[in-house]
């Protein structure tokens, strides 16, 4: 078992997997050395780390772009039920202002139809007074001599 076998074991808890094995080779190769060399493990190393934060800095931009997606269309939700409680409002203040002016025309019809049975009451009474003066046969009060 030579150090590359040893680190991955140590490390990872597992045997080098075969695409591990050929880069090691290929770079043990370029650097005209073993793969037992420590600057060989020192560069997977360096690899897997590299590997790690280029999956991680993936998984990020991943998230960011989905959390973004989210926000969006809360956004657009959110506008579309300001826009309908918007109507919403707007449609009962119509409502209550076409109920006060009902309760207004309401008001204005009694205090009229009050006004008018006065009157009528009062031209009634008139009318009922001059009958009986006239069936008495008293003058009527405002043109006694």
């Amino acid at each position: 078992m030579n150090n590359l076998e040893r680190f991955y074991r140590t490390v990872h808890g597992r045997e080098l997997l075969p695409w591990e094995r050929q880069l090691a080779v290929r770079v043990a190769a370029a650097l005209n050395t073993t793969t037992d060399d420590d600057f060989v493990v020192h560069l997977l190393l360096l690899y897997n780390a590299t590997h790690v934060i280029s999956e991680m800095h993936n998984e990020l931009v991943a998230s960011r772009d989905a959390f973004s997606q989210g926000n969006r269309e809360l956004a657009q939700d959110l506008s579309v039920e300001l826009r309908r409680n918007t109507r919403t409002i707007y449609v009962l203040l119509g409502v209550v202002v076409a109920s006060v002016l009902g309760s207004v025309w309401i008001i204005l019809s009694l205090v009229n139809l009050s006004h008018q049975y006065t009157v009528s009451e009062a031209r009634f009474a008139a009318a009922l007074e001059a009958s009986e003066r006239r069936m008495t046969g008293t003058p009527p009060s405002g043109l006694a001599r």
